[in-house]
């Protein structure tokens, strides 16, 4: 029953009704913390929810994910979570943060991307609602992980901004077909020159890719450098 409901949800997560019924689920099921956390964040989802109601609610929140935050995240805990303190045991690494929807992961900042982790991003039952993803300090090596290992399939929005990806990382991505099914890729901020840039636009023309800061090496400047040192030396003789 309970993997019928939630196969529900992941086809429409919207859906709050679905939602609702495995609330109801849960609750005839000892899952009540988990219900509970679903209610709280639904509610949460009212814009015009007061201050001090709001508080409440991202109180009660914080206090239940300390108690059973790391069982609902599954093996991702192995990676983005600081060390389990009494009082404090669902803490993440400072770099790191978890974006909830509905009692569901659904976004990731990650400090790095590895191929470990990779492999329980697409594996876990715990995250098969995760959908966006953003990268502290990505570089060439993350594009490779988000290519070779299929991420792009899974996640919806990508955030690689401002790190150290270079046309190498620009181009695996831009060779990637299932970049097309994204709805927003940002890559502003990195190190990407013409070519890179020319691959993300043909295949994702709504990419966000300003403010690059590509290192260009001039074959002509190589030359002049290369030249310089031996006419130095030269005199030196």
């Amino acid at each position: 029953m309970s993997e019928k409901l939630e196969k529900k949800i992941f086809e429409k997560p919207d859906d709050l009704k679905r939602h609702e019924a495995f609330v109801a689920w849960l609750r005839e099921n000892d899952g009540e913390p988990r219900a509970n956390l679903i209610e709280i964040q639904i509610a949460l989802e009212n814009e015009k929810l007061n201050r001090e109601k709001r508080f409440e609610l991202e109180l009660k929140e914080r206090r239940i994910l300390n108690e059973h935050g790391r069982e609902w995240i599954g093996p991702l805990s192995d990676f983005i979570m600081m060390r389990d303190i009494p009082g404090r045991r669902f803490q993440t690494k400072p770099a790191c943060a978890i974006e909830w929807y509905r009692g569901w992961v659904y976004g990731l900042t990650l400090d790095e991307l590895t191929l470990k982790l990779s492999k329980v991003l697409l594996q876990a039952p715990e995250l098969r609602m995760f959908r966006r993803l953003t990268l502290i300090d990505p570089v060439n090596a993350s594009c490779d992980y988000l290519h070779e290992w299929g991420l792009l399939d899974k996640i919806s929005a990508l955030d690689i901004s401002y790190g150290r990806i270079t046309d190498k990382g620009a181009l695996t991505l831009g060779a990637d077909r299932s970049i097309k099914k994204l709805k927003s890729v940002d890559m502003t901020g990195n190190q990407i020159a013409e070519e890179g840039l020319a691959a993300m636009r043909k295949n994702f023309p709504k990419v966000l890719i300003d403010d690059q800061n590509p290192i260009i090496i001039n074959r002509d400047d190589v030359e002049e450098h290369v030249t310089t040192k031996k006419t130095k030396a030269e005199d030196d003789e």
